[in-house]
């Protein structure tokens, strides 16, 4: 053989034995890309990607979603709610699409992500959420911004690619 060829055959040898290992996984959980990547156990992958709070703080409530603004746009045709998300996550996080109802003084306002927001890993990032006025409601009419509660929260995460669908429809989330 020329020594050409023996060159091409061994720096050939570490990408052929890549790709059989990696074929060789697919074809022993029967082609199933979940069951390739996360295995029997998923909740042991979820643990690498979520930090184990420390004892001292398992009491302490996590707050991944922080409500800093509540209130009526510029131009006064739509409602505002700004708040800061905390990722727990030792990886990077797409919200695709974040939506709730804002109760507040007996109405109901339902307020929505107009686009992706990114966050980095064990980071916080800016949302700010809008959602239109009900026809009726005119600047005077309005409720003050006092008190309010989130419900009926919806929510789309990407997270390293795998797309992740939350919901929750108690007030509090619970």
């Amino acid at each position: 053989m020329s020594e050409k060829i023996v060159k091409a055959v061994i720096s050939a040898i570490p990408t052929v034995i890549l790709v059989v290992c990696v074929v060789a996984a697919f074809a022993t959980q029967g082609w199933d890309v979940q069951a390739t990547l996360v295995g029997d156990k998923p909740i042991e992958v979820l643990e690498t990607l979520v930090p184990v709070p420390a004892e001292s703080a398992v009491g302490e409530e996590l707050k991944l979603l922080e409500v800093t603004d509540f209130r009526l746009s510029d131009d006064g045709t739509k409602r505002i709610l700004e708040a800061v998300f905390h990722s727990p996550l030792n990886v990077p996080v797409t919200i695709k699409e974040l939506s709730a109802d804002v109760i507040m003084d007996g109405n109901s306002y339902t307020v929505s992500l107009p686009n992706e927001v990114e966050i980095p890993a064990k980071g916080s990032a800016s949302l700010t959420l809008e959602g239109a006025l009900l026809e009726v409601q005119t600047p005077s009419t309005l409720p003050s911004a006092g008190k309010f509660t989130l419900s009926n929260m919806r929510m789309t995460l990407d997270i390293s690619g795998i797309e992740l669908q939350i919901e929750e429809s108690e007030p509090g989330g619970r």
